[in-house]
């Protein structure tokens, strides 16, 4: 029965998603860290391309989670995300994240987790989000090569935007800076599956609903890595992820993707 439930789950999670923008943590993988308890856990990611074309055009990308495990199961997780294109000393992209959360380390059947967000991306206009919630985390299942966890709970969004992302032509005359302060209701549900010893995936969708008149327009974000172990500290990755926001505070998409492939150093 359970091989029938993740059968389905892959093929919920998967193929449904990408026939139609972070949160994923390394943590959440059904690898050999979840098993192996190390006090403490980096993993870091680096990439830097540049192209000459009427102008240098160069792409630099960061990725670094620095985990804290203790020894009552529980674990503080730091992480750091930045990508920033630039042509000549334009910036067409500049985005990231800092986040700090502090959750079980998928040991009880229920659990409690907090966090604190920080990000920003100046291709869509926005100038920064504040996040601070927490959730009540469910164990659905947790076996040897397999898990599946959902989890409820509330944050506070603070948001900033200017109209850098908006098309010029929509423009209206001196437009003002966008704030925002609303509380969200967060729900997700995370899976992961290891399919060989060298193969597993990780995959995490949110829905998030604003506690406001416009409760049923939500935001749905997905990611999902897949993770080829080629030695003990370096791993292969194949990266997808997106948000559909039918709440947008100015007049940019609806929907934005990343795809991307890269390794990653594990300590």
């Amino acid at each position: 029965m359970r091989g029938i439930i993740n059968k389905y789950i892959f093929y919920l999670l998967f193929t449904f998603p990408l026939s139609l923008h972070s949160q994923i943590l390394n943590i959440d993988r059904e690898g050999r860290d979840d098993s192996t308890f190390k006090s403490w856990m980096i993993n870091g990611s680096f990439s830097l391309s540049s192209d000459k074309q009427k102008n240098n055009v160069l792409d630099v990308s960061t990725n670094i989670e620095l985990n804290k495990n203790l020894r009552n199961n529980y674990s503080f997780i730091g992480i750091v995300r930045n990508d920033a294109v630039y042509y000549g000393k334009s910036s067409i992209q500049n985005e990231g994240q800092m986040q700090l959360r502090f959750r079980d380390l998928d040991k009880r059947k229920y659990s409690y987790e907090g966090y604190l967000q920080y990000q920003w991306n100046g291709a869509w206009g926005m100038e920064y989000r504040y996040v601070v919630g927490s959730n009540f985390r469910m164990n659905f299942f947790e076996e040897k090569k397999s898990d599946l966890y959902i989890g409820l709970g509330v944050f506070r969004e603070w948001e900033r935007w200017n109209w850098t992302g908006v098309n010029k032509v929509t423009i209206p005359d001196n437009p003002p800076l966008v704030n925002v302060d609303i509380y969200r209701l967060n729900t997700y549900s995370k899976y992961s599956i290891k399919l060989t010893d060298q193969v597993d995936i990780s995959a995490i969708s949110y829905i998030q609903l604003p506690l406001n008149q416009r409760f049923l327009y939500p935001r749905w974000y997905f990611e999902s890595n897949l993770y080829f172990q080629a030695t003990k500290h370096l791993n292969f990755i194949i990266h997808w992820d997106h948000i559909f926001d039918s709440n947008r505070y100015v007049p940019i998409d609806k929907f934005y993707y990343t795809f991307s492939t890269g390794i990653q150093l594990s300590f």
